[in-house]
């Protein structure tokens, strides 16, 4: 596999995300780490040939806890749909 497959790592948090909702879990991905593998590699010592891409956070919401959400974009000002 090449850079061009780590797009489909993207997908597969995604659905996992997607599948925590379902059970009703809140959760993070950490694409930072990504940018940090050399640090974590000394930390964790990995096989040869892997690194670490990722993380995620996976929890339940503190809904003590006060956040800023973030609004969202319309599906029409950032989907294009084509028509035959």
């Amino acid at each position: 596999m090449g850079l061009p497959q780590w797009a489909d790592v993207g997908m597969y948090l995604q659905t996992v995300m997607l599948l925590l909702r379902a059970e009703g879990l809140h959760s993070c991905p950490q694409m930072a780490w990504s940018v940090h593998r050399r640090t974590v590699a000394e930390v964790l010592s990995p096989p040869d040939g892997l690194i670490l891409f990722c993380g995620m956070s996976i929890g339940f919401e503190d809904v003590t806890v006060g956040y800023a959400r973030t609004g969202r974009a319309p599906l029409d000002e950032t989907v294009t749909f084509v028509e035959d």
